[in-house]
């Protein structure tokens, strides 16, 4: 039976975040980041499992129960930092352990950044900090960026005729049905024509601008905790370009670990999900991860 997490709310900055708590507040914090288009509810079968450790996991803005940004704003990797940073400070903790899945791996490595010796620890679950690739044309994309701002600016808001409507447009993403019946509660509001779906379209725009490779680089030298990324063998990542670009984050910051396990992208949401809390209790104890030969997900 899974935990009936305690569901919270912040301000920071005049946007309210909404989220949830697995655990006991007076164990050690792991703060937990979502993908994108996904919610705090992503966590919701990964974070009772960490029995030794008190779970926050927040809808970031612009995805379930929390706050859009204003019309002015974008949604970069960057933007929650401030609010994310202030809400750890209302939270009054000393440390934190950090762990982000795919774009909230991006958030989770920026967030450590700016959190300095107060980040207790990094994982980064089928995600690393973004950065721009050698080929990549800044000028276009900034334009495109601009184009499809407008465009996502002028939609209606997404309404489905029913939940099952919102299940199958979550396949496009690669979630099972049974994840994303587990996402839905905090995505959708039922109104007498529908159901409305909550994240903002603006998240559907690419970013207006990238990080450099040299500017991502110096993000995981100024890192000073443990810092781990955990692939799927199925998942994004999964390429032998992106291992080697993960393993490249072993040069630039001392603590670092890396592990590839059985899995899809959303591997933290199905397999053999107590096998990886395991993995995850293991590391924020001891700051390393198990070799390959030793994973047991599937």
């Amino acid at each position: 039976m899974i935990a009936e997490p305690t569901e919270l709310s912040f301000e920071a900055d005049g946007l309210t975040y909404r989220g949830l708590a697995w655990g006991d507040s007076a164990n050690p914090m792991v703060f937990v980041i979502h993908g994108w288009l996904d919610n705090a509810l992503s966590f919701s079968i990964l974070a009772p499992l960490l029995s030794n450790f008190y779970v926050v996991a927040l809808d970031l803005s612009g995805h379930g129960f929390s706050s859009h940004r204003s019309a002015d704003a974008n949604y970069h990797i960057w933007d929650d930092i401030p609010q994310l940073a202030a809400i750890i400070d209302q939270l009054d903790v000393q440390q934190v352990h950090v762990v982000g899945h795919s774009r909230g791996a991006a958030v989770a490595g920026v967030l450590a950044v700016a959190l300095g010796d107060r980040c207790a620890s990094l994982c980064m679950l089928d995600g690393m900090i973004s950065r721009s690739f050698e080929n990549d044309n800044g000028a276009e994309l900034f334009r495109n960026s601009l184009s499809e701002r407008r465009r996502y600016l002028s939609k209606p808001p997404r309404i489905f005729s029913s939940v099952e409507e919102f299940i199958q447009a979550r396949s496009r993403y690669g979630f099972t049905r049974d994840n994303a019946k587990v996402l839905a509660p905090r995505a959708l509001r039922q109104l007498d024509e529908g159901w409305l779906l909550l994240s903002d379209p603006k998240l559907l725009g690419s970013s207006t601008i990238k990080l450099s490779e040299e500017t991502s680089n110096s993000f995981y030298r100024s890192m000073v905790c443990p810092v781990a990324v955990i692939t799927g063998d199925a998942g994004f990542f999964a390429s032998s370009e992106s291992q080697e670009r993960i393993r490249g984050i072993g040069l630039l910051t001392p603590r670092f670990s890396q592990l590839t396990i059985r899995g899809p992208h959303h591997f933290h949401m199905e397999g053999d999900v107590q096998a990886l809390s395991a993995i995850l209790e293991n590391f924020f104890q001891t700051g390393q991860l198990p070799s390959d030969a030793a994973a047991t997900v599937s």
